[in-house]
């Protein structure tokens, strides 16, 4: 493979255009840069699409991760940090292929030179302008020149370093370089196809011929192929010739000459030709032009740049090698004639089974023992009146590796390179198919890391792709080599134990490598804390279907999830029976009418220092016309995982916002905001619409929130607090102390209040530590100027021990429980009332 590159940058779309009429002005561009598919031009589109503001590059998160799509496996990111040389962090299986073999974690220097210079140009254009940017790679092939189109996209990182989107496309278009090399040289050439009649060959059909046989002739090629050879050679005054030609058919005679006048010069013409079925392979040469022919074709020899050698006849020696030859394999010209051409077979049996013509895929060895897969043309030929043998090289050795690297990530996944679903899917079937005729027992076990995308977050995908690693060779160490050990995607993982017939040897397993996933500590140099929930079913004991063994597996993975990191569950059968109850009461969830079913009860909120009512938090609830009240904590998570938690959202804030606003004006109300509404972006507006319908001034309100918004995505999401606040709304950071960090979110941003967990408050009367956890926080919050407030507060003993702390605010079912709305007035009264007897 002989790569040579044109480097031209330019913008691929003028900057002027608007976002809707985002496309290539390829009238604005040299035609050699112009792109062939539209598949780029959306690409371009999609960038454009995801500028936050013209002259603002797009983030990594918005395309890398959501909108590149199908595209995905002819893409690459790759990252610059300065004064080092650009990183390849991802790259798809098609991309891979290109470049020629696995690049993931390499730097461009290691791709072929004509990539690592062509992607680092359009690199540094893409980073000067701002803006996406294209070169053009050309490539010689198998005697085909290829162009690859490089596309460079421009993203911004949260990360260190400057990031970018590559895209490979080979055009389609391509250029047969032996046809080049044919009509480039001055020497004559036809194909001719005999036409008999009762079995005499009559004329010949001109299949093929190249410009210099058809100025012989006084024609064009155009002109001539697909003609009968008596109507060419009619035109010269050579009628009398095709007898020749029908005789070397018939008799493969040697060659002959032609002797004619043509436009006024005289032509003398060797007719070389060779047969092979009907076919007549012609070679016209002017005999005064033999010295000129044999000067071009040592041009053509010597500073070609495609590997070839010539050899005898016998094909034991060597008589002609080029310099392109023997930089292919590393040997000095005198050393190459040393050996023999069994020597440079790796198979050692070149000397015994030489090709004289042809096609031959063979493997041989350079001077360092290198092997080489290539394909070798071999044609006969005559030097010093002897034949020989040219033969022309193609090193075909990365294309082979690239498509044995196309085939095993077709059955392995990229990074890890374990199994992919798609073959632990056929090895699952095969063990069925096992099963079902033998009786055969087998186990699947389904293993999810527990906060993976915390880490992520946190420490960047870098790190998140060396914990999947880490974890894969770890899982492959624990399991047998009749084990398989699948990534099913993400951070899901997958064993097939074929042979487990108890639940012991699966139980021994799942404990080891729950204990070796929890062992790892550390990732890239920063320490993690990193555990793993697994579910297990057995065959045939839960299922011998393929289908129904992985739902019973992936049941028994959630009810591990459910009920804590690091756990390990087996399948049971009142499982199935639960997760059908869950799906029902989903749909139930989708189909409800949210104005007729649900309603906000208050729970009021008392100052520990005045004894006053500060205010009420609104807590919504669900009258199931089917099943009665259903519990927050179990419509709560599926109105997360629906999406119907938006519009849940949507009328708690516009309810709670309505009915408050006939409150006194001293009172508050807390509104809980759910992660998930973070991430439909239109939050902020939402709050301020509550607001303008309701006429509730915005210090009455205040949003809770749990350190779980500001853990994913924590910029985007400081960023929409403080848009809130900047309404005038208050905002409390509701089961503070059970977060992962707490103290740097108090420093990012002032929270107006911080809301002890009620699990600290449940034992601050028998827990040291716990009394210990509430002080804190309550010191922390006196320090910061910021209000605490202790929920779930429900004895006499709670109430004192948080009021000798000076906690400053409470609630809990010691005062009430949360009431309906029509309540409220009488809690107002009561409170109206016992304030007028004091006074």
């Amino acid at each position: 493979m002989t790569w040579s590159a044109s480097m031209n940058p330019r913008p691929i779309f003028a900057d002027e255009q608007k976002v809707e009429d985002i496309g290539i002005d390829i009238d604005r561009l040299p035609h050699h840069i112009t792109t062939e598919f539209d598949d780029v031009k959306l690409i371009l589109r999609r960038w454009q699409a995801a500028q936050p503001d013209r002259g603002t590059l797009p983030q990594y998160e918005e395309l890398a991760l959501g909108s590149i799509g199908r595209f995905a496996d002819e893409m690459a990111v790759i990252r610059r940090m300065e004064a080092s040389d650009p990183v390849i962090l991802r790259a798809g299986a098609r991309f891979e292929a290109i470049v020629g073999g696995p690049c993931i974690g390499k730097s461009t220097q290691s791709l072929l030179h004509a990539y690592a210079f062509s992607i680092v140009e359009a690199l540094n254009a893409a980073h000067q302008a701002a803006s996406p940017r294209m070169v053009l790679c050309r490539a010689l092939v198998d005697g085909m020149v290829s162009t690859v189109e490089t596309l460079v996209l421009p993203l911004s990182c949260r990360w260190p370093g400057d990031y970018f989107l590559v895209f490979l496309r080979p055009r389609h278009s391509q250029l047969n370089l032996a046809r080049l090399l044919i009509n480039a040289t001055r020497e004559g050439i036809m194909a001719l196809n005999a036409i008999e009649r009762d079995g005499e060959i009559r004329d010949f059909y001109i299949l093929s011929i190249n410009d210099a046989a058809a100025s012989y002739l006084g024609s064009r090629a155009d002109l001539l192929q697909f003609t009968l050879l008596s109507e060419a050679l009619a035109g010269p005054g050579l009628s009398h010739a095709l007898e020749r030609f029908r005789q070397a058919a018939r008799a493969r005679t040697a060659p002959f000459e032609l002797e004619y006048e043509l436009g006024g010069d005289h032509i003398s013409l060797q007719v070389g030709v060779a047969v092979a079925e009907d076919i007549l392979a012609v070679t016209l040469t002017h005999v005064g032009e033999l010295k000129a022919r044999e000067t071009l074709f040592r041009s053509l020899f010597d500073e070609n740049p495609v590997p070839m050698y010539v050899r005898d006849q016998a094909g034991k020696n060597f008589l002609n090698v080029n310099d392109a030859a023997l930089r292919l394999y590393g040997y000095e010209r005198e050393k190459f004639f040393e050996q023999g051409f069994a020597d440079l077979c790796a198979d050692g049996t070149g000397a015994a089974h030489p090709h004289t013509s042809g096609e031959a895929a063979c493997r041989h060895v350079t001077a360092d023992g290198r092997v080489l897969e290539i394909v070798e043309y071999a044609r006969g030929i005559v030097v010093d009146n002897a034949p020989a043998t040219l033969s022309t090289i193609v090193d075909v050795t990365e294309r082979k590796r690239a498509e044995e690297h196309v085939t095993f990530l077709a059955h392995h996944d990229p990074l890890t390179g374990v199994a992919n679903r798609t073959v632990f899917t056929r090895e699952l079937e095969r063990a069925a198919t096992a099963t079902q005729k033998h009786g055969s027992p087998f186990a699947v076990l389904l293993i999810d890391l527990d906060d993976f995308k915390i880490v992520n977050d946190t420490m960047g995908h870098a790190a998140g792709d060396a914990l999947l690693v880490e974890v894969t060779a770890r899982l492959q160490r624990l399991v047998r080599k009749s084990d398989i050990v699948a990534r099913l995607g993400g951070d899901e993982f997958a064993i097939l134990l074929p042979g487990a017939s108890s639940r012991a040897v699966v139980d021994g397993l799942a404990a080891r490598l729950l204990g070796e996933i929890a062992s790892v500590q550390t990732i890239d140099g920063n320490e993690i804390s990193i555990t793993a929930s697994v579910g297990a079913a057995l065959a045939p004991d839960d299922s011998a279907d393929t289908e129904s063994l992985l739902k019973c597996a992936d049941l028994a993975l959630y009810r591990a999830k459910n009920e804590g990191k690091g756990s390990f569950r087996f399948f049971e059968p009142e499982m199935d029976m639960q997760q059908r109850e869950r799906r029902e009461l989903e749909m139930e969830l989708r189909g409800a009418d949210i104005e007729s079913e649900f309603e906000l009860h208050y729970q009021p909120i008392f100052a520990v220092k005045t004894g006053q009512l500060r205010g009420f938090e609104a807590l919504l609830r669900w009258h199931n016309p089917k099943r009665g009240m259903v519990s927050p904590a179990v419509f709560i998570p599926l109105a997360e995982e629906t999406g119907m938690i938006d519009a849940l959202g949507r009328w708690v804030a516009e309810t709670a916002c309505r009915e408050a606003a006939g409150w006194p004006d001293v009172l508050v109300v807390a509104v809980n905001v759910s992660p998930v509404q973070f991430r439909r972006g239109d939050l902020v507006e939402m709050i301020g619409a509550a607001l303008a319908r309701s006429r509730l001034k915005p210090g009455r309100l205040e949003i809770e929130v749990t350190e779980s918004v500001l853990l994913a995505d924590s910029e985007a999401n400081l960023a929409i607090l403080r848009r809130i606040r900047d309404l005038g709304v208050r905002i409390a950071l509701d089961d503070f102390g059970t977060g992962y960090s707490s103290m740097s979110y108090l420093r990012q941003f002032p929270f107006s209040r911080l809301k002890i967990d009620r699990s600290f408050v449940r034992e601050i009367s028998d827990s040291p530590e716990s009394l210990a956890i509430v002080r804190a926080i309550i010191g922390l919050g006196a320090s910061l100027g910021i209000d605490t407030t202790a929920e779930g507060v429900e004895t006499v003993a709670q109430l004192e021990a948080l009021q000798s702390e000076q906690c400053g605010e409470l609630q809990g079912f010691l005062f009430s429980p949360p009431v309906a709305s029509e309540s409220v007035g009488e809690i107002i009264a009561a409170f109206h009332e016992s304030v007028s007897r004091v006074a």
